[in-house]
């Protein structure tokens, strides 16, 4: 099934002019009206999720679905199409994947898939796992709505990627990545935006899912504290994770750890990134690593207010420079 929203005029600055009578010496006052700032956008965003569609779960599917609708506004919004693709469920209604793209300049067949998956576990509100990652995909979709570049960029909320909602149905990536191979799209790269919100400068903030002799084996240097962005693949993904990682480090907006892990650490696999491997499409996972940094990891506790809104405003930065780079190699 297609959505259609009405397509909304660009947001402008508006001026509001309190005119003084026509005595002379009167003068004029303006005010202006403040723009928000990234922090500001991301945070609204993030609130919007985990507080209006707290509940947006496998337990309340037309709230999930609802939150859907939201995100496919918020598209519609910055002047794109959208699109949803169904999504079968176990129960009850179906769920949907949203769907927006700039379509590319000079190799419009070449698509760069930049997604976040828009569902919760159950009983959480979800701010960091995973509305982060959509107010992220969202302030992106925003830079590139009316500045397309040389190959496709594809926005998609998925839904359906936590296990408690897929079990008996499907993965909203699955379903995507499966109906792009059937159409023989040439996606030339996947980003799954996991997890941007939460950031800690405490030593030993950061932990892994392998021993450090693993890291060391591999030449990986990493991090004991939790405050960059990690690029997440497997081995056979480095030359991506190197593209996306040096496009990121050179905004210099926010320090990023690359890591190329071998497929036996399972970890790697469980975000939507893994089903466009399954296909045979180059994919990473950007994150902030989730319950190996974030206390809050798939807890009531994991609220807006425990973000870092000013360091997601540097990740999405960052990974603009990345989708730059991406969609025009």
């Amino acid at each position: 099934m297609a959505l259609f929203f009405t397509r909304c005029a660009p947001l402008a600055l508006t001026l509001i002019l309190t005119l003084g009578g026509c005595v002379a010496g009167d003068t004029q006052t303006r005010h202006v009206e403040a723009i928000p700032s990234v922090a500001d956008r991301l945070e609204s965003d993030v609130r919007v999720l985990s507080e209006r569609y707290a509940q947006r779960s496998a337990n309340n599917r037309d709230q999930l679905n609802d939150s859907g609708l939201w995100i496919g506004q918020r598209f519609a919004s910055m002047g794109y199409g959208v699109d949803t693709e169904p999504v079968p469920t176990a129960v009850g209604p179906k769920g949907f994947n949203v769907i927006a793209e700039v379509a590319g300049t000079l190799h419009p067949e070449q698509i760069v898939v930049i997604g976040a998956h828009y569902d919760t576990e159950l009983h959480t509100p979800g701010a960091d796992d995973n509305a982060s990652g959509v107010a992220v995909m969202l302030e992106l979709a925003a830079r590139f709505a009316r500045n397309p570049q040389a190959r496709t960029i594809r926005w998609i909320a998925y839904t359906n990627e936590e296990g408690s909602n897929s079990a008996g149905g499907a993965m909203g990536s699955y379903t995507n990545a499966t109906n792009s191979k059937a159409k023989n799209e040439q996606i030339v790269a996947m980003l799954s935006l996991e997890m941007l919100g939460y950031f800690s400068d405490e030593p030993g903030s950061q932990r892994y899912p392998f021993p450090a002799e693993m890291a060391n084996q591999l030449g990986m240097d990493l991090p004991t504290v939790g405050n960059y962005i990690g690029v997440v693949g497997r081995l056979v993904d480095r030359p991506l994770l190197e593209q996306v990682s040096s496009a990121m480090s050179g905004a210099g907006t926010i320090p990023v750890t690359q890591a190329a892990i071998p497929p036996l650490v399972t970890a790697i696999y469980r975000s939507d990134h893994a089903n466009y491997w399954l296909r045979g499409y180059p994919a990473a996972m950007i994150t902030d690593t989730s319950e190996y940094r974030n206390p809050h990891y798939h807890q009531r506790t994991d609220t807006a207010e425990t973000l870092d809104y000013v360091r997601m405003s540097a990740a999405a930065d960052a990974l603009e420079a990345a989708a730059r780079s991406l969609a025009n190699d």
